[in-house]
């Protein structure tokens, strides 16, 4: 299929508009009530939205199926990856057959309502993001951890051929736990939430490690100095990782406000999730269970949310804005609309996954608009499973008809009422000289997609033009841009760097110093006296970035800078965190630092960095493995095996947590890595002497090949007496 004009997805009326009177209640619910999918129009007056704004429907099925991320190509064209086989029954059956797709839609005549679209792919199993760089559109998939440069050579909205842009191994994890999120950042680096990725001159990628293994579940934002902020379904975190820009430590400071964490649904439908019910109150769900597809919104047309997150809650069926309080160099998220959502609807159907600023500069958000959002793992529907809780629900979706709801699916876009959109780009089309004007840009996406296409296409001759730009502008945004522009085509003169460290705006001063950081690598004097200069810097985190200027170099940090950490609590978290670092290190073998990484992939969603296991409103979501008497010996070395090779399920010691259920691992990860993230357990919180092995996990593996179920606490202890 090349394209097909439409005028009538978003006008498409299936059936009549859910009543209030028909939301059941926590008891008495009404086994023979099947909720109804609703048009787009009917839809939209189930949301809630801020006052002053209002949602259009800018596409929705047939023109898109189950979209899960999409983005913005320089010309306006949206590029959405669809889920055609997710959960299209409660079975999860043949979710791995290649019939999914990414589309191309395109605003033809500027009204805002998408009316031409083009399979872009076809035939793809499960794409998981997309990101267009100009020449290229840039995808990766499902069980596949190579990302595709994909070229339309004959402009017609569909891919002719894909090279390799960066080759890896396939996947055979979860399909909620593999990679995700594909955004250029403003140090002209790619990121993923497991990888950042610099583009070679030869179109490849090469791969640089974030500081933990994985910075979020599904989908990744950044900020407008380069911070990237992810979100933790499983670990029911809405905004995490975000104190430092990309590729510095992760800092384990306390950043949620007090009730932050209490999401406020208006739909009173059970889901197959793990956020509890309650609906003596008005919040509904009493936390979060699906963060996912944030991003931060940095349009001028909404002046008033510029720099807020916003985080979609798909089993709340809400959007979470964050407003973000920094004090002493450290940022704490609040709820932007206290007690209520930004965005929330009473639509049981209603599944927002996905958020993007517009180039028009309205927010733009996908609805998977169907009944299920939970893959098989965290859907049982064998009665006998030990998840009895999880069953229940399942049997009142079941019986509501929620299960047949697929294949919807909408894309919204909020704006003002009283303010026009802006102009739909055409930045292909436009001269390397036109980009650098671009820069300047009151709308964030109009400067990212501009530095993107001048780095990545590699356009030197524009260096004058950036430099007379980072060092005249009276915008923040436009000198920021410029200077890593510049950086990105290896064009940028310290002295342009140095003359900014004397900028009044303190982030043109942070800017400045994380791109010098190459000079003080290589012990330019010049460098390092004027960094040192800026110890009495009277913003905390430019004195921050200083102090990370010179760990990065491998230099001692100047006494002037650690010396009164009393008021400066960054500084303090910082110098503890490489202490804890070195420490650490001192101690882990080459198994466990094999394992640290792992682990911190994996497992710190639910049990936390720190092992102790992650709390949400004071209950825990998974155990503690620093506490844990399993890991007390590597006796029990075996047991830990079968948990990690074959998941557990049910409480423990009458303890119940989370979703209930640890998932399996058995088929995602080889022995050498099983044994390598216990041994990271067991050395970094139980100072194991003796390490687990390969071979055990092997003839463990090999011992219980036929199971096919998680075990139960009560198993593996009888297996031990």
């Amino acid at each position: 299929m090349k394209s097909f004009p439409t005028r009538v997805f978003c006008l498409l009326a299936f059936l009549s508009p859910l009543r209030a009177e028909d939301v059941p209640e926590q008891k008495g619910w009404d086994p023979d009530t099947v909720f109804l999918p609703l048009s787009p129009s009917e839809s939209i007056k189930t949301i809630e939205v801020p006052a002053g704004y209002r949602l259009q429907c800018v596409a929705s099925e047939p023109m898109i199926e189950d979209p899960v991320a999409f983005a913005f190509d320089p010309d306006g064209a949206v590029y959405v990856c669809e889920w055609r086989t997710y959960m299209q029954d409660e079975y999860g059956k043949d979710q791995l057959n290649p019939v999914s797709r990414v589309v191309k839609l395109v605003d033809t005549d500027g009204d805002g309502v998408m009316d031409k679209r083009t399979v872009f792919i076809d035939n793809a199993v499960l794409p998981r993001s997309v990101l267009p760089m100009g020449d290229r559109v840039i995808v990766n998939f499902t069980s596949d951890k190579t990302y595709w440069a994909y070229f339309d050579d004959d402009k017609d909205g569909v891919a002719d051929r894909r090279v390799a842009a960066y080759e890896d191994l396939k996947d055979t994890g979860n399909i909620e736990h593999q990679r995700s999120g594909l955004l250029w950042n403003l140090d002209n680096v790619i990121a993923t939430n497991d990888l950042r990725f610099r583009l070679g001159d030869d179109g490849k990628f090469t791969a640089i490690k974030h500081p933990q293994g994985r910075l979020s579940q599904w989908g990744l934002a950044r900020d407008d100095d380069g911070r990237l902020f992810g979100s933790l379904a499983g670990g029911a975190n809405a905004a995490c990782y975000f104190q430092l820009p990309a590729g510095y430590p992760i800092l384990a400071v306390k950043d949620h406000a007090e009730g932050f964490d209490t999401p406020y649904s208006i739909c009173k439908v059970w889901d197959q999730s793990s956020g509890e019910y309650d609906f003596k109150n008005q919040r509904i769900l009493e936390k979060f269970s699906s963060c996912c597809g944030q991003t931060v919104f940095r349009s001028h047309l909404m002046p008033e949310f510029y720099g807020n997150l916003v985080t979609c809650e798909p089993v709340g069926r809400l959007l979470r804005m964050s407003r973000i309080e920094w004090k002493d160099g450290i940022g704490v998220v609040h709820n932007a609309f206290p007690e209520k959502e930004f965005i929330r609807s009473s639509d049981p159907y209603f599944r927002p996954v996905w958020s993007e600023t517009g180039p028009d500069g309205a927010f733009y958000f996908a609805d998977m608009y169907r009944g299920i959002v939970q893959e098989k793992a965290w859907f049982p529907t064998d009665e006998k499973d030990s998840r009895k809780a999880w069953y229940e629900r399942y049997l009142r979706v079941k019986k509501w008809g929620m299960e047949k709801v697929v294949r919807h699916g909408r894309i919204y876009r909020l704006v003002p009422e009283s303010k026009p959109v802006g102009p739909k780009p055409s930045m292909l089309q436009e001269t390397p000289a036109q980009l650098v004007a671009y820069l300047s840009h009151d709308n964030g996406w109009w400067r990212d997609a501009a530095q993107m296409l001048l780095v990545s296409m590699r356009h030197v001759e524009v260096a004058p033009k950036l430099i007379e730009l980072a060092t005249t502008s009276d915008k923040p945004n436009a000198r920021i841009h410029a200077m890593w522009t510049l950086d990105g085509l290896k064009k940028l003169p310290k002295e342009l760097l140095l003359a900014n460290l004397k900028h009044p705006e303190p982030r043109v001063r942070r800017a400045a110093v994380q791109l010098l950081e190459g000079s003080l690598i290589a012990k330019d004097p010049q460098t390092e006296s004027a960094l040192v200069g800026l110890a009495d810097d009277p913003d905390p985190r430019v004195v921050a970035q200083v102090y990370l200027a010179f760990r990065s170099a491998s230099l001692p940090i100047p006494s002037s800078i650690i010396s009164p950490t009393p008021k400066r609590p960054l500084i303090s978290v910082l110098m503890k965190k490489d202490a804890e670092l070195a420490k650490q290190l001192e101690r882990l073998g080459e198994s466990a630092k094999r394992g640290k990484e792992i682990y911190q992939t994996l497992c710190t969603s639910c049990h936390g960095p720190d092992a102790e296991g992650i709390k949400v409103d004071g209950k825990p979501l998974a155990p503690s493995l620093a506490r844990s008497k399993w890991f007390s010996s590597p006796q029990y070395a075996g047991t830990l095996g079968r948990v990690v090779l074959h998941g557990l399920s049910g409480p423990i010691d009458g303890v119940s947590y989370g979703e209930g259920v640890m998932p399996a691992l058995g088929e995602a990860y080889n022995d050498e890595q099983i044994a390598s993230v216990l041994n990271y357990v067991g050395e970094r919180w139980h100072a194991w002497k003796v390490l687990v092995t390969p071979e055990l996990i092997s003839r463990v593996r090999a011992g219980n090949a036929k199971r096919k179920t998680p075990w139960t606490i009560e198993e593996l202890k009888a297996q031990i007496k």
